[in-house]
């Protein structure tokens, strides 16, 4: 493997001088530059990060702890990051908790072994954890961004969807379409990540009292195979709502099938709306009716705020965001 020393001894210049060619750094001209620069390619030279490291220079590697990457939501605000991140060269370094909330302070721990520019963190956490991250990643001058962690009261900065603001949106649709009685459907994550709660304030926020419109948290399952059993169960009943809101958009899809083998129609006896947009929604023999949370645009302002605390080294800047999701109406309601 090529070494700097090899680079610059090709090159005709000192490793001083190599090595600010290849970083961009320094009074060099532009000829001299652009001659290290083709050499190194020749060669195949790759820095070494560890010596970058040990130089007090930038990994350019920044963290994210996500809870799981095997849905939507989370994969597209990964690859926003990855994508935005690229841009400057920088790059992302992912950990899936599982939901174990134990393997977060694991996690961080790594990363600041690993020298790590700065950390996302994309898991439903409470306060006093939140602030300990924080706490904990200050000391090392490594800065925090929380997405969608829905803490408000933390320290840290953070960008939220307002989750709220979206059902409010979907239940006065439902409402102004003709419905009663509104029911929602969920699985025991998502119930961690407080959108049964958020369907709970909005339906008080439209005037309307909760415990008239009931909920149904799987306690096993997820996913399709959740909104499936969910809706057997109400529809097993001997009144139940006519529209539901799905705690994310694979609930929605069980749920639709369930409907069907009850040999009901999608829209005209059940309406149902999802969340999430998904891939698939738009593609059903019944195109789904969704909240579709900003999660590109709450990914990308992450990524400018990080790179803006790690160039002022400034960490004492914290920010609050809230966006709103957008209702996408479409054929099952």
């Amino acid at each position: 493997m090529a070494t700097l020393k090899d680079v610059a001894q090709k090159a005709g210049v000192n490793i001083s001088t190599a090595s600010r060619a290849l970083n961009g750094n320094g009074n060099i001209s532009k000829i001299t530059k652009e001659n290290i620069r083709r050499i190194a390619k020749e060669l195949n030279y790759i820095p070494n990060a560890n010596a970058r490291i040990l130089a007090g220079k930038n990994s350019h590697m920044i963290g994210i702890i996500v809870p799981e990457t095997n849905s939507d939501y989370f994969s597209k605000m990964i690859n926003t990051l990855e994508i935005s991140l690229q841009i400057h060269d920088y790059y992302l370094l992912i950990s899936n908790t599982q939901y174990q909330s134990e393997n977060e302070q694991k996690i961080l721990e790594t990363f600041i072994n690993y020298n790590i520019d700065g950390v996302f963190l994309s898991c439903t956490v409470d306060t006093d954890r939140l602030s300990k991250y924080q706490i904990l990643l200050n000391s090392n001058h490594i800065p925090l961004i929380a997405l969608d962690a829905r803490q408000p009261g933390a320290i840290c900065s953070q960008i939220n969807v307002d989750d709220t603001s979206g059902m409010v949106a979907s239940i006065q649709y439902l409402l102004h379409k003709g419905h009663k009685s509104i029911g929602y459907l969920g699985d025991y994550i998502i119930k961690e990540t407080l959108r049964e709660d958020f369907f709970k304030e909005a339906l008080s926020r439209c005037g309307l009292h909760p415990d008239d419109h009931p909920t149904f948290t799987h306690p096993t399952m997820r996913f399709e195979q959740a909104g499936y059993e969910g809706m057997k169960y109400f529809l097993s009943l001997p009144q139940h709502p006519t529209a539901y809101l799905a705690g994310y958009d694979d609930i929605a899809i069980g749920a639709m099938r369930a409907v069907s083998e009850a040999g009901l129609r999608i829209p005209e006896d059940i309406a149902i709306i999802g969340n999430d947009n998904g891939r698939a929604g738009d593609f059903l023999t019944k195109r789904l009716t969704t909240l579709a949370p900003p999660v590109e645009k709450m990914a990308q302002i992450g990524v400018d705020l990080m790179l803006d605390s790690i160039r002022s080294k400034d960490l004492s800047i914290t920010h609050n965001i809230f966006l709103k999701p957008e209702l996408i109406i479409r054929e099952t309601t």
